[in-house]
């Protein structure tokens, strides 16, 4: 599946190709430090992009907490840390030295060296939304492809590569389309739009092909499903055939003990 991306307000809608390629064998003996490295503030408004070809990541204009979910693979929405982090933006380019190495313990290694990087995970019971089937059953088609995903997903979320075989998966305000989409992939992307974390438990694991359709940046905490026409959650209910449900769950996040912004190159 091949993500074609357009400018949106999220960082972290964009990240899955860019985590694609850090998931690489990695030999034993290999040091978690990249080669070379350079970190550079962006002030900029230019377009953020990012990517990895072969023993080099590089990023443009990617705020602090994209970085740091690309490192440990949680979502902005399980990462605890102070606000600048979101809003304070920063190019990195660096080497490997080898392509066969994972390059994620090098990111970080690497933000542990310039933004003086300490975490800690623990499990918080946290707002979330069930995501159920309606009364009138699930109105997606389940695709052709039903190839097992082996997407990079950290806590069930996605940060990884889709497996061959699907179509082109547009990803932009208001409208999220593609065919064989996972459900795993599926539940993220609306996690992102809803702002809070969802549990799966409408018992599909399968692909489908999904054209959802909804009024961007509604993020109602509280959907009337009746009245609320336009919003992602009357979408999801009319277009899928499915519910987003209020709920509490326990949720592992990351917590940031300590940041500091980048010293110089």
């Amino acid at each position: 599946m091949r993500f074609l991306m357009r400018p949106a307000p999220k960082v972290v809608a964009a990240m899955f190709i860019v985590v694609a390629g850090l998931a690489r064998a990695q030999s034993a003996d290999a040091l978690a430090e990249f080669e070379v490295a350079s970190v550079k503030p962006n002030n900029t408004d230019e377009r953020m992009d990012y990517g990895v070809r072969g023993d080099r990541l590089f990023g443009r204009n990617m705020p602090a907490i994209g970085w740091i979910e690309i490192a440990y693979k949680f979502r902005e929405l399980q990462i605890v840390g102070p606000a600048w982090i979101s809003q304070e933006k920063f190019d990195i380019e660096a080497k490997a030295g080898n392509s066969g190495r994972e390059m994620r313990p090098m990111l970080q290694s690497l933000l542990a060296d310039r933004f003086k990087l300490t975490v800690h995970r623990e499990t918080r019971e946290s707002p979330v939304y069930s995501l159920v089937v309606g009364r009138g059953g699930i109105k997606m088609k389940p695709s052709k492809d039903q190839t097992p995903w082996s997407g990079d997903f950290p806590n069930g979320t996605p940060h990884g590569q889709p497996t061959s075989g699907a179509s082109p998966t547009v990803l932009a305000p208001g409208r999220f389309a593609g065919e064989a989409v996972p459900m795993s992939m599926f539940v993220t992307l609306l996690a992102d739009q809803v702002g809070r974390p969802i549990v799966n438990r409408t018992g599909l694991t399968g692909r489908y092909d999904i054209d959802l359709r909804f009024a961007p940046g509604d993020t109602d905490t509280s959907p009337q499903l009746d009245t609320a026409v336009s919003s992602v959650f009357t979408a999801i209910h009319e277009q899928l055939g499915m519910r987003l449900e209020p709920a509490k769950a326990p949720v592992e996040v990351l917590v940031i003990d300590h940041i500091q912004r980048p010293s110089a190159n």
